[in-house]
């Protein structure tokens, strides 16, 4: 499902347009960094894997009052509760930890334990030990020229320089899972930011891969030659998404 931000210079999310002609219909709509760089499909899991699941969850009488957006979350996988143990969608298993870790580095709801400290953890120790500075959370940036914006998990500054980082709950068999996609989304939005706060660098990307099954935390600094080769690619990917879905298109 896409996701779309007002046009402005601090965005703010539109949870009630989820398509490109809704936006369009808006008239002062930027779609997300995801939304624009999920138009690069994989051959396999999007045009094989996600219709299959779809159709085994939608052929399952346990499954027939859910509705296809819940079917297609479920396409992503299970991952077990931490207490509980029962299974429950991958992206709720993500969600729940983002929203823990956010928790634990404003300091709030902290007195109590809950079933993603363990998850949540390490980062927050990690942002404690090394000494870095707090600057935000979940902080959405946009741009004007590019007409796209995006949430960042968070952002933070070591030795008097600013950085970005994206946590990414996913299985591992023992070292960090990072895929190209991951340095897009980042450093499209580290160069966002660094022109609306008119640095005169591009802060550094830093993904953190979180294992589900063992909580381990993989850090993974993004080279120069990877930000500059998927900064071009979010930049095409932008005119392209807007090209394709974001203007009226010729009939004839």
């Amino acid at each position: 499902m896409a996701h779309f931000y007002t046009a402005e210079k601090l965005p703010k999310f539109l949870p009630e347009i989820e398509t490109p002609s809704q936006a369009i219909k808006h008239k002062k709509a930027w779609p997300s960094v995801t939304t624009v760089l999920s138009c690069v499909k994989d051959s396999f899991l999007d045009s094989i894997y996600v219709p299959q699941k779809l159709v085994e969850y939608a052929r399952s009488d346990h499954l027939s009052d859910l509705d296809w957006r819940e079917l297609k979350d479920m396409t992503y996988g299970f991952r077990k509760h931490p207490w509980t143990g029962e299974d429950i969608p991958s992206s709720e298993f993500g969600t729940a930890v983002h929203k823990r870790i956010e928790e634990m580095l404003i300091g709030e709801n902290t007195e109590e334990a809950t079933p993603w400290d363990d998850w949540s953890l390490p980062f927050v120790k990690w942002v404690k030990n090394e000494e870095i500075e707090l600057m935000a959370t979940e902080y959405v940036v946009g741009h004007p020229r590019l007409k796209i914006a995006g949430s960042i998990d968070f952002v933070g500054k070591k030795d008097g320089k600013i950085f970005l980082a994206d946590y990414k709950t996913r299985k591992t068999k023992g070292s960090g899972i990072f895929y190209p996609k991951d340095c897009k989304q980042l450093i499209v939005e580290s160069w966002m930011l660094a022109t609306l706060l008119k640095l005169d660098y591009i802060p550094d990307c830093l993904s953190v891969c979180i294992c589900t099954e063992t909580a381990e935390h993989y850090h993974q600094w993004w080279s120069e030659e990877a930000k500059k080769h998927y900064l071009d690619c979010a930049k095409q990917l932008a005119k392209l998404y807007w090209k394709e879905r974001m203007c009226k298109q010729p009939i004839k």
